[in-house]
C-alpha cells in the first residue's frame, strides 16, 4: 500500500476574502471604489432638478441616483418590506430639509404626497428591479 502524507484537506477561498497585497491589473476584478467613479456618483447627486415648494423654498431632487442607493433600496424591501425601502429612499433623495418642509405643510395633499413618493421611487429604482412603486 503507498504511504501517503497526511494533508490538510483544501477549503475553497470564499468569495468575500479580500486581497491588500499589489495586484497586476485584472486580478482584482472589477474595482468599484475607484476614485473617477466617486467623482462620477457626488456629479449625479448634485446634479438636480425642482421637485416641490413649501413656503417659496424649492426642494430638488438627483435626476438620477447612485447604484448604491438603489441596490439599497432594493435590499431593504426585500428584508425588511416596501414602507422601510421607502423611507430609506426618501430619507436618502429628499433630505431632511425637504422631509421635514413637507411633513409640516398643513396644505399637503394625498395626491401630492403620492406625485413625490412617485418621484422618489423613479429615481432610486432602475427599470426591472422588483419592487412596487409608491
Amino acid at each position: 500500500m503507498p504511504h501517503r502524507k497526511n494533508r490538510r484537506p483544501r477549503s475553497p477561498r470564499p468569495a468575500t476574502e479580500q486581497h491588500t497585497a499589489a495586484a497586476a491589473p485584472g486580478e482584482l476584478g472589477l474595482v468599484l471604489d475607484r476614485e473617477e467613479a466617486s467623482a462620477e456618483v457626488e456629479a449625479l447627486i448634485a446634479d438636480r432638478e425642482p421637485l416641490f415648494t413649501v413656503d417659496g423654498v424649492t426642494y430638488t431632487i438627483p435626476k438620477v441616483c447612485p447604484s448604491s442607493w438603489s441596490l439599497m433600496a432594493w435590499t431593504i424591501a426585500n428584508t425588511r418590506g416596501a414602507s422601510a425601502a421607502l423611507s430609506y429612499a426618501t430619507e436618502n433623495v429628499l433630505g431632511p430639509e425637504a422631509m421635514a418642509a413637507m411633513i409640516g405643510c398643513r396644505s399637503l395633499t394625498k395626491a401630492d404626497t403620492k406625485a413625490v413618493l412617485q418621484a422618489v421611487m423613479d429615481r432610486v429604482l432602475p427599470d426591472g428591479l422588483p419592487f412596487p412603486k409608491a
